[in-house]
């Protein structure tokens, strides 16, 4: 088992997204944003299933499970390679939702939270680095990239705006 590190526990923090990926019944790739991404505790990462029967479906057949969370202005983060067990109605579910809950000031229809025992970690660092010395260079060239790319698609959005669907509970 690998610990959760302070620097992994403040990009998890920063982030509040990650990508899981799994494997369906018939090998195939099943790759997954959750944004609700914590860390339970030394050992643990967890989300909730609002809205992933793939997911949940594909980790009922086979619990392994890996997590990318990226921070997005330092362009790197983390590999977390584990095994998910679902908690419906129990203290670990209870303790997960009230945490989100109380962060985002809002509730979502959670059908389980999702614990991961971080076996391994590894490192995601971009290739920018070979062209850029520290990570502060890394974050303001990253800050006006992502001001010309959020007025960009803030353009796009005034011509064709998005009409989110409603989820329905699981």
């Amino acid at each position: 088992m690998t610990a959760i590190t302070s620097d992994m526990r403040a990009v998890i923090q920063a982030a509040h997204l990650c990508f899981a990926a799994t494997v369906t019944p018939d090998g195939k790739p099943n790759l997954s944003p959750k944004g609700t991404i914590r860390v339970w505790d030394d050992d643990h990462l967890f989300f909730l299933d609002i809205a992933s029967p793939k997911t949940r479906a594909n980790l009922e057949h086979s619990p392994f499970i890996e997590v990318n969370v990226v921070e997005q202005l330092s362009r790197r983060g983390y590999r977390f390679f584990g095994r998910a067990a679902f908690h419906r109605n129990d203290d670990v579910f209870r303790e997960a939702t009230k945490r989100i809950y109380s962060e985002e000031g809002t509730k979502y229809p959670v059908d389980s939270v999702v614990l991961i025992e971080v076996e391994r970690a590894e490192e995601v660092v971009s290739p920018g680095y070979l062209h850029t010395r520290t990570e502060a260079e890394m974050r303001s060239a990253w800050r006006e990239r992502r001001a010309t790319l959020d007025a960009e698609f803030e353009h796009h959005v005034a011509k064709e705006p998005f009409r989110p669907y409603r989820l329905t509970p699981p």
